[in-house]
Formats: structure tokens, C-alpha cells, sequence
């Protein structure tokens, strides 16, 4: 898993790299780092706070997967067009 993890990381900046101009790749690194660890830190306090309402995690669960859904719909519709090659 953590080699996954680690892959999918080179490949996230490896794609900002390509879609930012030169100047910005820095600026850009750190928000995409900065959400990142955000998306490490929520999660688990909402799968907690949602067990500790609700006596479960199915809410949580269902949560997340709404949550990963939009990044994919997002991903699909707005950042893969974009980091297509362009062929001219």
C-alpha cells in the first residue's frame, strides 16, 4: 500500500509540473501538499465524530465515498481534459 501511495504522489506532482507554468510550480506544490495532509486530518475526525453521534460509521463511510465520487467526477471533467497532450 505504501508503495501505491507513494507512486500515486510522484504522479500528482509530476502532473502539476505539467499543467502550471514554471513560475507557479512551487505555489502550487505546497496547496496540493497543503490538501493532502488536510485530507489526512479530516477524515478521521468526522468517521469519529459521526460514530460517536450516531453509534456507527455507515454515515461516515457513505461520506467518504460521496467525497471520493466528486474528486473523481472532478478529475474526469476538469483535469484529465487539460493534462491530455495536445497534438497540433
Amino acid at each position: 500500500m505504501a508503495a501505491a501511495l507513494g507512486a500515486a504522489t510522484g504522479a500528482v506532482f509530476a502532473l502539476v509540473a505539467r499543467m502550471v507554468a514554471p513560475e507557479r510550480v512551487g505555489a502550487v506544490t505546497g496547496v496540493v501538499g497543503a490538501a493532502g495532509g488536510l485530507g489526512g486530518f479530516f477524515p478521521p475526525l468526522v468517521m469519529g465524530f459521526v460514530f460517536g453521534a450516531l453509534g456507527g460509521y455507515g454515515v461516515g463511510f457513505v461520506l467518504l465515498a460521496l467525497t471520493a465520487l466528486a474528486a473523481a467526477l472532478f478529475t474526469a471533467a476538469v483535469v484529465a481534459p487539460r493534462a491530455a497532450p495536445q497534438h497540433t
